[in-house]
């Protein structure tokens, strides 16, 4: 286990972390300060808890946004395969029948 300190709002915190994967903790760090500051620049002066607990809704709401857009995309990607296999079948049935009347 590697740990480093990072810092989220002005406060440090030490996390462990496997080896190697330091820097994508660092870069998930950055993005969670970010969206800290971004709800703290909506809501104004509040409390570090009151911070995190918003922040922590505020990406959770992002999250379950990717997800339903992933799961409509995949929804979306198997009508259109379907909709193809329909398509091909109907395409070697008309096939079909022609070399039969051949």
């Amino acid at each position: 286990m590697s740990k480093i300190t990072v810092t989220l709002y002005g406060r440090e915190y030490a996390v462990n972390c496997d080896p190697g994967e330091e820097v994508r903790l660092k870069q998930l760090v950055e993005f969670v300060e970010g969206k800290m500051q971004e709800v703290a620049s909506r809501i104004g002066n509040t409390t570090e808890p009151r911070l995190l607990m918003l922040t922590c809704l505020s990406l959770a709401d992002q999250l379950f946004d990717v997800h339903q857009n992933a799961r409509n995309s995949l929804i979306q990607e198997e009508d259109l395969l379907v909709a193809a296999v329909d398509h091909l079948r109907e395409r070697v049935a008309n096939i079909a029948s022609q070399v039969g009347r051949a």
